[in-house]
């Protein structure tokens, strides 16, 4: 598995990242007939086999259900592994003291030192940071002390659309940088992953599959999302892709992206981990077949943004299957 120099932080880590919210999380995405949750014992299996073929970069949150555990359990005794979890931002920030910011922030890394079995915690993203909490920079203060107290190695910051990415970049103190990019959604290609490399900020980046709506899930989505399915269609005429193949190809291409260092992908299977393998050794995207994406571009945040799908439009059509 080859590896990187993530941005300016010192760490050198696999281009294939494992991302953990779908093995923590009792329901995560969307549905699909035969789709079934990993039981603990096999979700930490995962892990470890992942780990032993080289992945060595894992992503996770409090808020991914128990998956700092997995982490815990899976990598326990492996130095080489780097994790980046995440700390959410408290609901009612703007009314706390620093104290009281930093007693809450603590409290969260100290549960997360525990869960992952670490005395270290390598990368902390502000979860969902916003321009507000980025540009008010307590949560970043608070963070830069926890790391003076040896919590931490690393800031970072996990966020939704340009303006906020852009504001991290900005702050001058993040150095991981979390977001979305797919052949669907190229948003943060053009302004943000070239600032971010200029300034030395690593992207680690995400939803690669878009939630499954670039394989071949995208037939169950609802009709809400038809314009969804229907990009995907498009990319499998644009790229001489079929649904077998179309996955990889939209790995490759994030991995393709000039100043993205490592791509995330939500594994559910050793075959799924052995598939995402072998596309990451096949390299990166000819730039003819690079040059054919961008007309693959969506821009409408209801579609890329999932925490806008409606589920329950998906179940309802999967109970009449």
């Amino acid at each position: 598995m080859n590896r990187i120099s993530l941005g300016v932080t010192g760490l050198r880590v696999s281009r294939l990242a494992v991302g953990t919210a779908a093995l923590g999380l009792d329901r995560y995405g969307f549905p699909v007939p035969g789709n079934r949750n990993l039981d603990r014992a096999h979700a930490t299996d995962l892990i470890a086999y992942a780990a032993a073929m080289g992945v060595n970069l894992f992503d996770t949150a409090p808020g991914y259900g128990y998956s700092e555990e997995l982490l815990g359990e899976a990598l326990a005794g492996r130095q080489d592994s780097v994790v980046a979890t995440k700390i959410a931002i408290p609901e009612d920030i703007e009314r706390l003291s620093g104290a009281e910011l930093s007693r809450r922030l603590n409290a969260s890394l100290e549960k997360s030192l525990r869960a992952l079995r670490r005395t270290t915690l390598d990368i902390v993203q502000i979860h969902n940071a916003t321009v507000p909490v980025l540009r008010q920079g307590a949560m970043i203060a608070a963070l830069e002390r926890a790391r003076e107290e040896g919590k931490l190695r690393h800031i970072g910051a996990s966020v939704y659309g340009e303006d906020a990415a852009l504001a991290a970049i900005a702050t001058g103190k993040i150095e991981v940088l979390q977001i979305a990019v797919s052949l669907l959604d190229q948003r943060m290609r053009s302004r943000v992953i070239p600032e971010a490399k200029a300034r030395g900020v690593a992207v680690l980046a995400r939803s690669a599959l878009l939630k499954g709506a670039l394989t071949e899930k995208a037939q169950w989505l609802p009709q809400s999302l038809s314009e969804l399915t229907a990009g995907s269609r498009r990319a499998l005429v644009a790229l001489n892709a079929t649904w077998e193949t179309l996955p990889a190809i939209a790995l490759r291409f994030c991995m393709s992206l000039d100043g993205v260092e490592a791509v995330l992908s939500g594994i559910r299977s050793r075959a799924e981990l052995e598939d995402c393998m072998k596309a990451a050794a096949d390299g990166l995207l000819s730039r003819a077949v690079l040059d054919k994406t961008a007309a693959l571009a969506l821009d409408d945040d209801r579609l890329l943004n999932p925490t806008y799908w409606k589920l329950e439009e998906i179940d309802s059509q999967l109970a009449q299957l």
